[in-house]
């Protein structure tokens, strides 16, 4: 009997022996994990591949797995579209075969930032027209501060809506949107602007910034009954500080970018009209300007803003009235096909 169950013994000994010899999972190996650059600009896409194989013949599952980023899994290969931060990531990928076995590789891919658009320009008095020196330029967060010249430099903008301003203790400060469009396919854009020095109380200034075309917009400024007669103040009648109007033509432009510069020395009881001629021509050339009018208040520089519109066409644009016994800017702010 004893030896009867040591026989038995030994034959199911031999049995699982067998059965779990012929059932091991021999697991699996990556071979590689490629890619197909190992350096891309923010937003740009990889593609990835992962070679393994199975000892035992066994259908493979891959995982794809990353920080940042976009990845888009396709079995054993992947896409993976890079984020707009610059930086080293990781992308890994395991492979299993559904009975326990694993193997996992990693693929190391630096982005870098999608290269700018520089932006260089030139800061003037929008009085005289005098460069002005150390004004701390911001578009869109990067900085650049103007030399003797009044020139700046500022690097990596990219293209797209920007905000531009400009700050010097001596002048009020700049602030205005422009665009550097998507076609734009030079290295740098230039981006003119004037800024105004700080005003007399009571005084108030309307400041015409634009773009390198069309050359030539007039700001024109008619004003209430002053002493028993209405004026228009322009590049044909610039008027004076002194005496009647009391106001002045200070800079007329006809090359691009301006500045226009009209200053009431002294306001009078009635309504004066601001609008802008595009004495250049074309219907279009006003609301394709990128042009921006400041209005600036007396000596705490406060600034009404206002940007040309870009959906009509005209010759004019009616921008403003100011009351002249309050000062209040009332915006119009329309493209017209005939002088208001």
């Amino acid at each position: 009997m004893k030896q009867v169950l040591i026989r038995s013994g030994i034959i199911l000994m031999a049995l699982f022996i067998w059965t779990c010899g012929d059932n091991m999972n021999s697991g699996n190996e990556i071979l590689s994990l490629t890619a197909s650059d190992s350096l891309v600009t923010a937003g740009g896409s990889v593609l990835l591949v992962c070679t393994a194989i199975d000892e035992d013949g066994d259908n493979l599952g891959y995982i794809w797995k990353c920080a940042s980023g976009t990845l888009t899994p396709d079995d054993n290969k992947a896409t993976w579209v890079a984020p707009l931060t610059a930086g080293i990531y990781f992308i890994s990928c395991s492979v299993v075969d559904g009975y326990g076995a694993a193997d996992v590789a990693n693929v190391a891919i630096e982005v870098t930032p999608v290269p700018g658009v520089g932006v260089t320009g030139n800061v003037l008095n929008a009085v005289d027209r005098s460069p002005i020196a150390n004004v701390l330029v911001t578009i869109s967060g990067q900085t650049g501060t103007t030399n003797a010249d009044g020139n700046y430099t500022i690097s990596n903008v990219g293209k797209g809506n920007h905000d531009a301003s400009g700050t010097n203790d001596e002048f009020c400060p700049f602030s205005a949107p422009f665009i550097i469009p998507d076609e734009y396919d030079g290295e740098s854009f230039t981006y003119n602007f004037s800024m105004s020095p700080v005003l007399e109380p009571g005084q108030i200034r309307m400041v015409l910034n634009w773009g390198a075309t069309p050359p030539d917009l007039d700001s024109h400024l008619r004003t209430p009954d002053i002493e028993g007669s209405t004026h228009h103040i322009y590049y044909g009648n610039t008027g004076s500080y002194t005496v009647v109007p009391y106001v002045k033509l200070d800079t007329d432009d006809v090359d691009g970018y301006g500045p226009e510069t009209i200053t009431i020395g002294q306001l009078f009881t009635g309504t004066y009209t601001y609008y802008i001629r595009n004495f250049t021509g074309g219907s279009d050339g006003l609301k394709n300007s990128g042009a921006v009018a400041q209005v600036y208040s007396g000596e705490s520089c406060a600034a009404t803003i206002i940007e040309v519109p870009t959906d009509t066409d005209g010759l004019y644009w009616y921008v403003c009235d100011i009351d002249g016994t309050t000062g209040n800017v009332m915006v119009v702010n329309q493209i017209q096909n005939s002088a208001p």
